[in-house]
């Protein structure tokens, strides 16, 4: 024999199992950090609420980080009142936030300190806003091309890295279209791009080896 449910039974069981869906959504495989979660917080949370508006889908991974796509750019600030961002991610690192995003060896305790060439991180080429490898670092890893101001650094270059995979070659140019100034091959970096190319950089490229 069928049991007829009342309409407010029907209710409080429907109730009853959204209140669960509600409590297992957040931890089902495969749930995105969303980049609306939350707006940036900490002492540079005026900066990367301003990069987001150029870029917006970053996800904040530490007091000094944010990354996009997956971990693929990763753009790391100096403490305000310090010239050169932290190596790794710096700190109040989100754990939850980088172990999705499998940024792990990217806060590694093992990194060289800040203001060499390895704060860059193995995987990915990198600019700075200084020279010395000072300044702001922007990494980059799958991204092929872009356009400095999309990120905030146009004609603020003044040292680069490359650590990256495929033995990647970056070119920097005036802007898309203009004169070269400098090539990037893998390994290799520069402390100082050089005064006729400081804080020039608007665009750059890359092809494989």
């Amino acid at each position: 024999m069928r049991m007829r449910l009342s309409s407010r039974t029907r209710r409080m069981t429907a109730g009853a199992f959204g209140a669960a869906a509600l409590l297992v959504a957040p931890f089902m495989s495969g749930a995105a950090i969303s980049a609306d979660d939350a707006e940036p917080t900490g002492p540079l949370a005026s900066e990367m609420a301003g990069l987001l508006e150029l870029q917006p889908g970053g996800v904040q991974v530490s007091d000094n980080a944010m990354a996009w796509d997956d971990g693929a750019t990763v753009v790391v600030w100096p403490d305000p009142g310090e010239k050169r961002a932290p190596s790794g991610l710096g700190s109040n690192v989100r754990t939850d936030v980088v172990e999705h995003l499998g940024l792990e060896g990217s806060n590694s305790a093992d990194f060289s300190p800040m203001g060499v060439y390895t704060s860059c991180p193995s995987a990915y080429y990198c600019f700075y806003t200084s020279s010395n490898y000072d300044g702001t670092r922007y990494q980059f890893s799958s991204t092929c091309s872009g356009y400095a101001s999309s990120w905030g650094f146009n004609n603020q270059t003044s040292s680069w890295v490359n650590r990256s995979g495929s033995r990647k070659i970056i070119y920097t140019y005036v802007s898309n279209g203009g004169s070269l100034l400098w090539h990037q091959p893998h390994p290799g970096q520069s402390s100082y791009v050089g005064s006729s190319n400081n804080n020039r950089m608007s665009y750059w490229r890359c092809s494989h080896t």
